[in-house]
């Protein structure tokens, strides 16, 4: 139908990938917004000394992610001024570049470039990863799709480690510029009470320095012990908190997250979940899935229980990344995940759970589809 023609194409450029001419990334690192690799690398392939496109926007703004791959039947060239994408012989639209924030050429007060510190996501989600660090590793228990080990070795293109003042300033100049409108916070996981430490201060600077009360965004921590942590990541001032559950079926989720499964048992999120939506409220609480690496029918469930819990899901569309267990392999379809998410848009409008837009929107997520499909039935 001609109303998912954008979803459909979208669906189809982060399974295949996509390509772009020189020429057609001319201006990408200077006019328009790179890639930099603040946690993990979503491409196919790894780019080092090439900047590409962190994510593009179609005709009727859909955002998507852009996932380089050189086998790509899609590939986006300049043809006069115009940026079209085409696939193979048969153009099918003309797609833009996100303008590059001013900010990314600033730097703090303690002469550290702004955007090593804090990235754009889509086109107004402000990313900060303050902790890149996952103790899974260390025993090669890692889940199979993450590569953010291998991202960080191949790229180190952001800081490790973050100055607490620091995060708050490209907080202020990012909001200051007028297009960010939430922030999305994440660190991999390491000790809980340090986490949350960290977290309070992080968040106290952020307030400081925009005059916020409490911070419009998610905050992703490592799964919290109890009710009493989530409490205290209420009070740091985030407005919105997310769980990372990646695999609803649960002998999936302990076979792919082998050590996440370890420490947090699938009862243990749901249980967290709940617990958050009576803290945060409905609709401030999200269930983080990778989707495509479980059959639709575990999926959807999924998504009809997070829902009845009063929470919202982000779905993200996996690919086969570089440097992670699973490089090689192939997600579904274009096809499924367009059928799945359509399923799972109804269960989720139907639910009546608030939307949670002032925390996360379309205009975040270049590799997730659940906000477009929800925003055809007219949810933005």
């Amino acid at each position: 139908m001609e109303k998912y023609k954008y979803l459909q194409l979208k669906a189809e450029l982060l399974v295949e990938g996509i390509n772009a001419t020189q020429q057609a990334l001319e201006e990408v690192g200077t006019k328009y917004k790179e890639q930099n690799h603040g946690l993990f690398g979503w491409d196919f392939e790894d780019h080092v000394g090439i900047n590409l496109p962190d994510d593009f926007i179609l005709p009727d703004e859909t955002v998507v992610q852009f996932r380089k791959n050189s086998l790509s039947p899609y590939k986006v060239c300049l043809t006069g001024n115009r940026l079209i994408l085409s696939k193979g012989d048969i153009e099918i639209c003309e797609v833009k570049w996100i303008p590059r924030p001013a900010f990314y050429d600033t730097e703090t007060t303690t002469h550290r470039k702004m955007v090593k510190i804090g990235q754009i996501g889509g086109v107004d989600c402000l990313f900060f990863c303050y902790q890149n660090y996952c103790s899974h590793f260390s025993n090669d228990q890692q889940c199979l799709f993450c590569n953010l080990v291998s991202t960080s070795k191949t790229y180190n293109s952001v800081l490790k480690k973050k100055e607490i003042n620091d995060i708050g300033k490209v907080a202020q100049a990012a909001f200051y510029e007028g297009n960010v409108k939430h922030v999305l916070l994440t660190g991999g996981c390491f000790n809980h009470q340090k986490e949350i430490e960290l977290v309070t201060d992080i968040l106290k600077s952020i307030k400081k320095h925009t005059g916020f009360d409490r911070v419009p965004g998610v905050i992703l921590p490592s799964p919290p012990k109890g009710e009493d942590e989530i409490k205290k990541y209420y009070d740091t001032g985030i407005k919105a908190i997310g769980f990372s559950m990646e695999i609803w079926d649960e002998d999936l989720y302990r076979a792919i997250c082998p050590g996440k499964s370890r420490n947090t048992s699938h009862n243990d999120f749901v249980h967290l979940i709940e617990v958050a939506v009576k803290i945060f409220g409905a609709g401030n609480v999200y269930g983080v899935f990778v989707m495509g690496l479980e059959p639709k029918k575990t999926f959807i469930e999924g998504i009809r229980k997070i829902t009845e819990l009063g929470a919202n899901v982000v779905p993200f569309v996996w690919s086969p990344n570089p440097g992670s267990q699973l490089e090689g392999h192939r997600a579904p379809t274009g096809a499924w995940f367009v059928d799945t998410i359509l399923e799972a848009s109804d269960i989720v409008y139907q639910s009546g759970v608030p939307a949670g837009t002032e925390n996360h929107c379309y205009r975040c997520d270049g590799n997730s589809l659940l906000h477009d499909a929800l925003r055809i039935k007219g949810i933005e």
